[in-house]
């Protein structure tokens, strides 16, 4: 019910507030009235949007929460206002609204009352905010309920007394005539004053088949009231989506939405209806999907490419049991840190296993050449000397690395707070990785050594057994 200029009034409030935020901590804000930006479709007088532009995260003491948060404080003292909901843009990938619940469905009455019902429930669990709906009233609309009983009687049809109303409401084109090089349009339609009447619909006069005209409010009745701004469908049924916040600590995504899963149960009172489950847990999970399907891919390729360097299928695995051991630097980091091991940190995982194999790779490749040239010496000396060669060019590859990393990953000399968590994933589990693998790349390399020379005793054992045998061929072999 309220205007444009009311609610642009209404919103300067709010624009004060925001203007008295301490000092560097907002860059810019913009003020739309009659919609809500990006984040609801549709158009009202009555809704409205300030988006607020923060400084860089590195420039700043307070983050994006703390000063929604203190928004929130004074928003809710203002007078006048129906709701107000809060959305942070933290950037990086898309993972929706922490909560996300679509009620899906053709049944209308029920499609409602099932959203008022659920939206009812979650204002009432401690820690969920901001909740809100996408099926929000706009403008006003007469609805026309017709009595088909009478327009049968009287020889009329639905689509007669829809067209005529359309002529009266939204007009007609009848002819146009041509004024030099320009066609003008001419349309017939009601004049502005009684179509702003909706009680004057019921005057209008449509001829029935037998040329009779029928005042409209002999067939049918009127009835004022707000019509959904938008119509929204979810696997072409129609649904509602209902989205809130949660407060971290408190509860989380997954809990709320289990909790309205449990409390309602469908198949009994609302058996037309269903729930679909989206938001940040969901989009979240699908993220961690497609990164592990990379994780596993690239560790394919890592294995390919070595076993064609190395030309033997164990080596590239002596290799490459420096991943976990990064993966395991990297949750030891996490862990000491407090921080929750997110989408950055695992692409930053990713990256690691193509970098932490670098310091096995050339300490195996070098024990390999020496091998080579000194075949008469103990693979134990060998070993030693070539892990002794390379212990100088290993470390000093590895911290240069994490002393480039680290910084990024502290927010020395500036702070991003998407990438900081990739740095830190891959500068701790190259920093753990390197020492491990400087002590147990030679083992292995010497256990596998051990491994090879017991299973070509075997095979020569059993291979003098089966020539042992009664009846067997023994070839004749010649020495040199």
């Amino acid at each position: 019910g309220s205007s444009l200029q009311a609610t642009s009034d209404k919103v300067k409030e709010i624009e004060e507030l925001v203007a008295a935020l301490p000092e560097g901590e907002v860059d810019s804000y913009v003020t739309r009235i009659g919609n809500q930006g990006m984040y609801i479709a549709g158009e009202n007088e009555n809704w409205a949007i300030v988006s607020v532009y923060l400084t860089p995260f590195a420039t700043r003491d307070r983050v994006a929460d703390d000063i929604v948060a203190d928004l929130r404080s004074q928003t809710n003292q203002l007078e006048g206002i129906d709701r107000i909901i809060y959305y942070v843009d933290a950037g990086g990938p898309p993972v929706g609204d922490p909560v996300t619940i679509r009620i899906v469905g053709n049944d209308d009455r029920a499609r409602v009352a099932l959203a008022d019902s659920v939206a009812a429930f979650l204002e009432s669990m401690t820690g969920v905010k901001d909740i809100d709906r996408n099926d929000k009233l706009g403008k006003d609309q007469v609805e026309l309920i017709l009595d088909y009983d009478k327009l049968s009687r009287l020889g009329l049809t639905v689509a007669e007394v829809a067209r005529d109303v359309r002529i009266a409401f939204d007009g007609e084109v009848v002819t146009r005539v041509r004024y030099g090089d320009e066609d003008v349009e001419f349309r017939v339609i009601l004049n502005e004053k009684t179509r702003r009447n909706p009680v004057l619909i019921g005057d209008l006069l449509v001829p029935n088949a037998q040329n009779r005209l029928i005042p409209l409010k002999s067939v049918m009745k009127a009835r004022t009231g707000h019509a959904i701004s938008s119509i929204y469908h979810f696997d072409n049924e129609r649904a509602i989506r209902l989205t809130a916040d949660v407060e971290d600590g408190v509860i989380t995504p997954l809990q709320a939405t289990n909790a309205v899963q449990e409390h309602f149960d469908l198949l009994k009172d609302y058996p037309d209806m269903r729930f679909e489950i989206g938001g940040e847990a969901q989009e979240t999970q699908k993220s961690m999907d497609s990164l592990i399907t990379a994780f596993a891919s690239a560790a394919v390729a890592i294995y390919l490419i070595l076993v064609v360097l190395f030309n033997s299928p164990v080596q590239p695995l002596l290799v490459m049991t420096a991943i976990p051991l990064g993966i395991l630097g990297v949750i030891i980091a996490f862990a000491f840190h407090g921080q929750p091991l997110g989408f950055t940190g695992v692409m930053g995982l990713i990256g690691l296993s193509g970098v932490v194999v670098n310091d096995s790779l050339v300490l195996v490749n070098h024990i390999n050449r020496l091998k080579k040239e000194r075949a008469d010496d103990r693979l134990i000396d060998v070993v030693s000397d070539g892990v002794a060669d390379r212990l100088r060019a290993v470390i000093l590859t590895s911290l240069t690395t994490v002393a480039g990393l680290l910084p990024l990953a502290y927010g020395i000399g500036g702070s991003d707070p998407f990438i900081a968590p990739m740095a830190l994933a891959m500068g701790f589990g190259l920093l753990f990785a390197t020492p491990i693998t400087l002590a147990l790349i030679p083992s292995l390399y010497l256990i596998n050594d051990d491994f090879k020379r017991v299973f070509l005793w075997f095979v020569r054992l059993f291979t003098r057994e089966k020539a042992s045998e009664p009846g067997s061929v023994q070839p004749e072999v010649e020495a040199p």
